[in-house]
Formats: structure tokens, C-alpha cells, sequence
């Protein structure tokens, strides 16, 4: 009786997907809406395998929910054509709907094309949408590509570290993993007017890459022009827009604040929810202690485990599997304190918001609009850890901590050789902070991101907001 469900299903699912799935790529106003940067670089792989079968086999998107991977993933469904089979499931439909796993599925979709996975004739292209629901979702991709090199795999989660631990050693060596990550400011002005801005000497990867302070600065400077430029048509109000809303590629498309505002209150519902039990185990009580948490986080950048426990009634134990889990969804990111193991177990961790979009929901359920100019400072800093922690992983091992001493610094970047201070303010912030951490941690140098002009003194760089914004 399954199998004849799922055939049905997937029969309807054949011929309807390509209509589905069109209705996640237009606006409300049915205009297309424009791709994200990466689009290019999956679109090229899907076209490498289509006509020459290189390049990666399986290519694993992990992201918070609302980032737009089911958009990304229509994008490249329906970019594709030609002499393949293509299809597009959204496995949480399949495991809550039919109660099936993948492994039924493909096995009624051979039923269905009458050929086996094993002697395809001409490359099918599988979509996956919120492969997490799948328990053993990597053993079965790894099945698919020991059966078929005909076989190319797009599969999203909205569990990023999740989906990471669940891979296995033999699939690592075959899976492509390109996270999804929130809209960066030049991504925004892309999307939103056209606006374009190359990257070009300076990005934030030469924060680790340049050789010293000075070349930093000096890529810096080559660029002040160009970044000066690119500001003269912009609406300095865009940049507030971008703090609030713009990281989630859905909040384009949407004039009414509130309505993005509920539908960003809906994706914490859903990771609360949905998400967190699929990897742990917790009671509903804790769990609709979640957003009370979350509540309180965004008032605060660092509150140590205890105090916490204390405001939540909640065991310390749980409360740090609590929050785990909202790192494991995306959802926060933590920084420690630097120092050796034992001093940062004694000291609270920094927990930022993966976006900001997610701290403004909580700020703006406060008491006035007055709050957001209260709480810029925090939204900054979580764009900064957003950046900072986008581009860290590509550049072997390296850590993000803050100074947790009175007076300390933001955040320090340590890489196999450097040191790199890094703080993030408003109205003119001053070099105080990154002075006290440079000499407490005999760092390299430092980065002061604010509004004041670019300029470089004694190991520290002041590198305007403007100019940090468009570095990713």
C-alpha cells in the first residue's frame, strides 16, 4: 500500500515539481527574482557533470532556514534541461507524509522510469530539500554514488553542524560541502537595486592572508575610492534596512516589516521545533524555554551558563545541551574566551546571532523603536561574527574568541601564525580596546570597524563601516 501511495505521489511529483518549484524563484509580483553569487558556482558544477561528468557528485548545502537554499534549489532544477531525468523531493514531505525513507523511494522511482539506478542511460539530477529528515541520510548518498556515476545529488539541510557531523569518512572524500550562509551587504544591494561591487584587493580573507598590518592597510587604501564611489547613490537608510532585515534573502521581496518579522518568528518556531528535536532529545518544557532564551541572549552578549540557568529554571547541564543545539541549527554562534582550556571553561562565552535579522526580531518586540539605536552596537557585532566566521573555515586551522578582561576587545582571530585583534563599534570607536588585548596577548594587530575614516597607526587599522560592509 506504501509503494502504490508513493507512486502516485511521485508520478504527480514528476510533473508537477517544475510548477512548484517556479513559484519559489518570482517575487510577489511574479518577476524573477535575481540569483545569489553562488548560484553560479553550483550551476557550474551541475553543467561540469551534465556534459563531461566532472567535478563533484554530491554536493551537500548546509544553512539556516530562511537563507534561501529551496530557492537555490528551484534556480538550478529549472535552469537545468536537455537529455537527463531530473527530480526534486522534499524529503521531510516523504518521511512525515508516507513514513518512508529514501531508499523507497528511489527504489519506486526505478519501478517508475523502469530502469535501475545502476544502468541509467542518461544522467538524472536528484534534489533534495531538508535532507535532515532522512535518519540516515548520509549512508544513502553514499549508496547513490557507489551505484551510479550517472548519479548527481544537490541536497540541503537547515542544520549546518548537524549535517557535518553525521557525514562519514567515506563520503567526505565524495561530498562537496558549500554552506549557505546569510546575504552579505554587497549581496544585498546586488539583489535589491542591481548594484554591483567586484570584490576586489581587499576582502576580508586578506585579514588572515596579507603579510602584515601595513599591506592590509595598504590594500585598504587602494580600494577607498572605489568603496567611495560605490556609496554616492546609496541610501545611507539601506544600511539600517540591512541590519534589520536584509541578511534573509526573503525579506527583499517583502515592503511590510511585519510580516517579515512573523515569518522570521515562524523559522525560530520551526528550529525550535522541528529542527532541534531531530538531533536532540529534549522535553516540551525545555523546549518552550528556547525562545524565552534566545529572548534574553539578545539583550545580552555574554551571560555566563549559571545566571542563565537561574533566570530559565533550568539545569546547567540542560541549558548547555540547550544551547548546543542552537549552534548545531545555525541559529547562534559561540565565541569563547580566549585563553587555554581550563580558563575558558571558568569564563561565559559570547553568544552572537548567526544574523541579526534574528536578534532585531527580538529587539523589536520590546518596548519602543528607540531600541534599535540602543542595541546598533550588537547588530554590528553580529555582522562581524558572521563574516568572521564565513570565511575562518577556508583557511586551515584557526580560531574565533573574544578577550573576556575588563576593557578587552571584541573579538581575536588566531591562525597558525597570527594574532589579529578586532573590534566593532560605533560613533568614532576608539583603539583603547584593541591596545589592552594587543599587549595582553602579545598580538600581531588590530582592526578597529566603525564609522570614522580609514586610516593606520602604531599595528592598528581603523577600517571604516562602509568600507567592512563590502569586503565579503
Amino acid at each position: 500500500m506504501k509503494n502504490e501511495e508513493l507512486k502516485k505521489y511521485l508520478e504527480n511529483q514528476i510533473v508537477q515539481a517544475p510548477f512548484r518549484l517556479e513559484g519559489y524563484t518570482k517575487d510577489f509580483n511574479g518577476r524573477p527574482l535575481l540569483k545569489r553569487e553562488i548560484y553560479s558556482l553550483l550551476d557550474g558544477y551541475a553543467k561540469d557533470f551534465q556534459t563531461s561528468g566532472a567535478g563533484p557528485q554530491i554536493v551537500v548545502m548546509p544553512g539556516l532556514r530562511g537563507v534561501g537554499k529551496t530557492t537555490l534549489i528551484a534556480q538550478l532544477f529549472l535552469n537545468l534541461s536537455g537529455n537527463i531525468l531530473k527530480l526534486y523531493l522534499s524529503v521531510d514531505e516523504i518521511v512525515k507524509r508516507f513514513g518512508a525513507t529514501l531508499w523507497d523511494v528511489i527504489s519506486v522511482y526505478e519501478e517508475l522510469i523502469e530502469q535501475h539506478i545502476e544502468k541509467l542511460d542518461k544522467p538524472l539530477f536528484l534534489f533534495l530539500d531538508e535532507i535532515h529528515y532522512e535518519a540516515n541520510w548520509a549512508s544513502f548518498l553514499k549508496s547513490m554514488f557507489d551505484r551510479s556515476k550517472k548519479v548527481f545529488i544537490f541536497c540541503a539541510g537547515s542544520a549546518a553542524l548537524l549535517l557535518r557531523e553525521q557525514i562519514n569518512v567515506d563520503l567526505a572524500r565524495r561530498a562537496f560541502f558549500t554552506d549557505i550562509h546569510p546575504m552579505s551587504f554587497r549581496e544585498y544591494l546586488m539583489l535589491k537595486s542591481g548594484k554591483m561591487f567586484k570584490k576586489t584587493l581587499a576582502n576580508v580573507e586578506n585579514i588572515l592572508q596579507a603579510a602584515g598590518a601595513s599591506e592590509l592597510f595598504e590594500r585598504l587604501k587602494e580600494d577607498e575610492r572605489a568603496v567611495r564611489d560605490h556609496w554616492l547613490d546609496i541610501d545611507r537608510l539601506e544600511l539600517n534596512n540591512y541590519l534589520k532585515l536584509g541578511t534573509l534573502p526573503f525579506a527583499l521581496s517583502l515592503s511590510n516589516k511585519q510580516v517579515a518579522l512573523d515569518y522570521i518568528g515562524q523559522i525560530i518556531n520551526k528550529v525550535i521545533y522541528s529542527d532541534i528535536p531531530q538531533f536532540s532529545r529534549f522535553d516540551i518544557g525545555t523546549l518552550n524555554k528556547i525562545e524565552k532564551l534566545l529572548y534574553i541572549l539578545s539583550d545580552s552578549l555574554s551571560i555566563s551558563v549559571t545566571s542563565l540557568s537561574e533566570l530559565l529554571e533550568m539545569k546547567k547541564d540542560t541549558l548547555s545541551l540547550v544551547l548546543n543545539g542552537l549552534e548545531k541549527a545555525g541559529v547562534v554562534v559561540r565565541i569563547p574566551p580566549y585563553g587555554v582550556h581550563h580558563k575558558q571553561i571558568r569564563k561565559p562565552s559570547k553568544y552572537l546571532f548567526a544574523l541579526p535579522s534574528l536578534r532585531f526580531f527580538f529587539l523589536n518586540s520590546r518596548e519602543s523603536t528607540r531600541n534599535f539605536d540602543i542595541y546598533k552596537g550588537s547588530l554590528f557585532e553580529d555582522i562581524a561574527g558572521m563574516y568572521l566566521a564565513a570565511f575562518l573555515p577556508k583557511y586551515g586551522p584557526s580560531s574565533l574568541t573574544y578577550d573576556v578582561a575588563k576593557g578587552g576587545a571584541d573579538f581575536i582571530i588566531r591562525s597558525a601564525n597570527k594574532k589579529i585583534v578586532v573590534e566593532v563599534g560605533l560613533d568614532g570607536k576608539g583603539i583603547k580596546q584593541v591596545q589592552n588585548t594587543l599587549a595582553r596577548i602579545e598580538g600581531d594587530y588590530g582592526l578597529v570597524v566603525s564609522d570614522s575614516d580609514l586610516s593606520y597607526d602604531d599595528r592598528i587599522i581603523k577600517i571604516p563601516l562602509e568600507q567592512f560592509l563590502l569586503m565579503l
